[in-house]
């Protein structure tokens, strides 16, 4: 059956079963367990059904819309003077019994998953059905007093194998229940839980049933009665809510507040014998009563944590009162927190190994669950928790993304600061050990050395021209102090040749091997001078590793500004052997990339068409 079509009879068959209770508890005077078993079971047999879930379970539960057919034939029965009485009262003999009697037994054996327990429990389940069956149809056709419309007289002999049919169901039933606890006691972990709650609903159903038998007021089973749908609710979706746990909550607590106002009006009206004081009791209890149901609904459903819509409120709130990394990094960790009450939460921004911000609740402990924080498709850092269910942490961290993402560019532009900072007092640094210890030294040397050939000079000539002809080799070094401090802040090929002649220069050095190097450059003046340097080392760096471990033999360089000339491209691209998948990058492909990304650039190496690499460089301008 199409989903369409089976959703919209689900919700239909939940719909007609409102109406004939409604229309039942109008007409008054009928055992209200055939109503309570209907408006708890088919909400949630209309909601499985509709969302495909939970296998046999939901058209189980949507056979106990027979029990509002029955409450509401038997209400129309006790009411004389009506026309087809007899009919409604034939009607109300035997549609009560596929409503309780399934979920008296089969439907025991079916959750929480919808499958049978295993092959042995098939015969069990197939007597079941054909029990409820063959109950069903003798209590529909066999004679039995004046009430019957059309009696088939022939099934009459049959009449005396009643009480052994419902033997047999008492059997199935009890074994069942049996089934069930065995079931519970061997589970483990989530199982366990699930099976706890539907053990404390199947309990409390079997008192809900023989409750008004004992109390002599009907309506007394009714909460009793309620707590077997609920209990498998929770038991089936309290793992699932984060993606349906809202719309479910609001059905829930509608369901209990229908089965809440039910029990105050025929109790009310039980015991004053006043419908207009039953009435009023629910018009004045219903508000009350819908907010402490609300707040019932949410803990049956998500136990300890808060619920996801509070959850994610609190969090939007507090990303909107805040623009520091780490206290949205901390909100989303609170978040986290509160939704699943994890021993220990951790959260991160930027690489793993590498984080630029950390954020902990809790004592530290092993990370059993862990989801990415992402922000159109780029990952962030990482969301992670001691123990509990990925599903709690994937909608929160989507929640964040936007936040996050600001908070990771100011996280990086912070650490981007700090590195700037730290390089450029360590360039200072060297710089002034350099000139201290070099050209100083030099220059303090050349210094004395003039002075002694000053007072050589007229005493001893001799000796003040060797003292002036190392005077000359020791200026001569200084000068090549000078240049290689000159180098170290840029390179000197750069001063004299340009871009493009630089790099053609270090193509001709590194093709003298064999290797072919041609060099297209276009429109490479101007450039910044960051740009020019940046470009120059990236071209030398690709070249080289190309030459030294790609064993090429032809490689092309590209280099110029991009046709809208708002950036500056570089292509590097050779015919070797090419990057093994299982290669780690290097120091070169490291200072490569570190370089054009201080500069807002991008930097890809990919395999090249018919083997080999390409290294491509792109630089805003």
């Amino acid at each position: 059956m199409p989903a369409a079509l089976s959703s919209a009879l689900s919700w239909l068959v939940f719909g007609l079963s409102c109406a004939l209770v409604a229309a039942g508890g109008a007409l008054g005077g009928a055992d209200p367990v055939d109503a309570a078993v209907a408006l708890g079971f088919t909400p949630l047999g209309a909601y499985l059904t509709a969302r495909r879930r939970g296998g046999a379970v939901g058209p189980c539960c949507l056979v106990t819309a027979l029990g509002a057919v029955a409450y509401f034939a038997d209400s129309y029965a006790l009411r004389p003077g009506l026309p087809g009485g007899r009919w409604a009262a034939w009607v109300g003999a035997w549609a009560w019994a596929p409503a309780l009697l399934t979920v008296g037994g089969v439907l025991l054996l079916l959750v929480p998953d919808g499958r049978l327990p295993g092959r042995a429990w098939r015969p069990v389940a197939a007597t079941g059905v054909a029990a409820t069956a063959a109950f069903t149809v003798l209590a529909a056709l066999v004679p039995e007093g004046p009430d019957r419309p059309f009696p088939v007289e022939a099934l009459a002999p049959v009449r005396d194998a009643l009480p052994a049919v419902v033997v047999l169901l008492a059997a199935v039933s009890l074994a069942c229940a049996a089934g069930l606890v065995v079931r519970t006691a061997s589970a483990q972990g989530e199982r366990r839980t699930q099976l706890l709650w539907i053990c404390l609903g199947a309990g409390a159903f079997v008192a809900g049933v023989f409750l008004p038998a004992v109390t002599r007021l009907p309506a007394a089973g009714v909460p009793f009665i309620l707590a077997l749908p609920a209990c498998v609710g929770v038991a089936m979706l309290r793992h699932d809510l984060y993606g349906t746990g809202p719309w479910l909550r609001r059905v829930l607590t509608l369901g209990l507040l229908t089965g809440a106002l039910a029990l105050l009006y025929f109790t009310v009206a039980g015991l004053t014998g006043a419908p207009v004081a039953a009435a009023a009791a629910v018009a004045v209890a219903v508000e009350p009563l819908h907010r402490w149901l609300r707040r019932a609904s949410g803990r049956i459903l998500y136990g300890g944590r808060a619920d996801p819509e509070t959850v994610h409120a609190r969090l939007g709130a507090r990303l909107a009162a805040t623009s520091e990394p780490a206290e949205i990094l901390a909100a989303v960790a609170d978040a986290a927190a509160e939704a699943t009450r994890a021993a220990y939460v951790r959260a991160e921004l930027g690489a793993p190994g590498e984080p630029l911000k950390v954020v902990e609740r809790g004592t530290p402990a092993p990370l059993g669950v862990s989801v990415p924080l992402r922000f159109q498709d780029e990952v962030l850092g990482a969301l992670g928790l001691s123990g509990g269910d990925v599903r709690v942490l994937t909608p929160l961290a989507s929640h964040a993304g936007a936040a996050l993402a600001a908070a990771h560019r100011a996280a990086a532009l912070q650490r981007s600061r700090t590195l700037l900072v730290t390089a450029r007092e360590e360039e200072r640094r060297r710089f002034s050990r350099d000139l201290h210890d070099g050209l100083g030294a030099f220059l303090a040397g050349i210094g004395f050395t003039v002075d002694a050939a000053g007072n050589a000079l007229t005493a001893d000539p001799e000796r003040a021209r060797g003292l002036l002809t190392q005077i000359r080799t020791q200026v001569a070094e200084a000068g090549s102090g000078v240049r290689r401090l000159v180098r170290g802040l840029r390179p000197p090929e750069l001063a004299q040749l340009g871009l493009a002649g630089a790099v053609e220069h270090t193509a001709a050095t590194l093709g003298a091997g064999g290797v072919e190097i041609d060099v297209t450059a276009a429109d490479v003046s101007g450039l910044p001078a960051a740009v020019e340097v940046t470009a120059y080392l990236v071209a030398r760096e690709a070249l080289t590793n190309a030459v030294r471990h790609g064993e090429p033999r032809r490689c092309a360089v590209r280099l110029g500004r991009t046709e809208d000339g708002t950036g500056f491209e570089l292509a590097v691209r050779d015919d070797g052997r090419g990057l093994p998948p299982e290669a780690v990058p290097g120091v070169g492909l490291t200072s490569m990339r570190e370089r054009v990304e201080e500069l807002d650039g991008k930097l890809t190496i990919d395999a090249a068409p018919g083997g080999g690499t390409v290294v491509t460089a792109w630089i805003p301008l």
